[in-house]
């Protein structure tokens, strides 16, 4: 009987090619499937605070809870305070009067922000090294729901004044005037800045007139972190994916209402009568 022998080195060239070539299919497949369950998840979320903010609503007379305070209770907890490690900081934890309505501190983070923060949390601007990178929430609330901006004598000087609102906000859902499916409760924002944008995620208030932006995270690969997507909830309860109005070119304002608002972010039919400046 014939002895079987061993591979010739062709034979191993092929097999360890078309494992290669297996090995460069699946591992996309793979990724893709692991963020699809990421992003399946901080929709999840989402929907749960869009289950919050109804019940929110309901025990505060459609009042909606103020955006920097709704979760931390305190944007600084003392003077100098780095405020782009909020998020993190776990010696002042969250006790906001929406945090409550939301039982489980898992819900308050998104799974492919926790991933991005455990790979590169201590490179974001601003990090304070004494400060252990253990995120505990991703979200921001819609700084135009919730309450007055200002605090001017003279509604006439802010810049924020609607044609028909002497308010920058809607403090209630009822003052909304916009479909509440076009104004979302709350979404995410990056850890890192990008050409056009001066802030990052510091606290719990999205502000969508030019100072923040949706993130970009979700969707795409480390090398091309700007190119992604977002998720947010909206103020009828339904969740769906946002691209951000800042695209690679910081003054392209195609997709930007008012010529530099993120969308959606604005509560009111009439449009600001003076937005600010992006500078701001």
């Amino acid at each position: 009987m014939k002895k079987q022998g061993a591979f010739t080195l062709i034979e191993l060239l092929v097999v360890i090619a078309i494992i290669a070539l297996l090995m460069g299919i699946l591992i996309p497949a793979l990724t893709r499937a692991r963020e699809y369950a990421r992003q399946t998840t901080c929709r999840a979320n989402l929907r749960s605070y869009g289950l919050a903010m109804a019940m929110y609503l309901g025990d505060w007379e459609g009042k909606f809870p103020r955006a920097g305070y709704a979760l931390v209770g305190e944007e600084e907890p003392y003077a100098n305070y780095p405020m782009q490690c909020r998020w993190h900081d776990t010696r002042y934890p969250a006790r906001g009067p929406f945090w409550p309505y939301i039982k489980q501190d898992k819900i308050h983070l998104c799974p492919t922000f926790k991933n991005l923060a455990n790979t590169f949390g201590e490179n974001h601007p601003g990090h304070d090294p004494s400060i252990p990178v253990v995120p505990y929430y991703s979200f921001s609330i819609n700084v135009y729901l919730g309450y007055e901006f200002g605090g001017l004598a003279d509604v006439s000087k802010d810049p924020l004044t609607t044609n028909n609102n002497d308010k920058r906000g809607a403090r209630s859902i009822g003052e909304i005037t916009r479909n509440k499916a076009e104004v979302f409760f709350a979404t995410e924002e990056n850890l890192w800045y990008r050409p056009g944008c001066k802030f990052i995620l510091n606290d719990n208030s999205m502000c969508g007139d030019g100072r923040d932006w949706y993130g970009t995270y979700h969707g795409v690969s480390a090398n091309r972190k700007n190119q992604g997507t977002a998720n947010a909830v909206f103020i009828d309860g339904h969740v769906q994916k946002v691209r951000s109005a800042l695209g690679d070119d910081e003054h392209d304002t195609t997709e930007m209402e008012f010529g530099h608002f993120e969308k959606y972010a604005w509560p009111f039919k009439a449009p600001p009568r003076n937005a600010p400046s992006r500078s701001h």
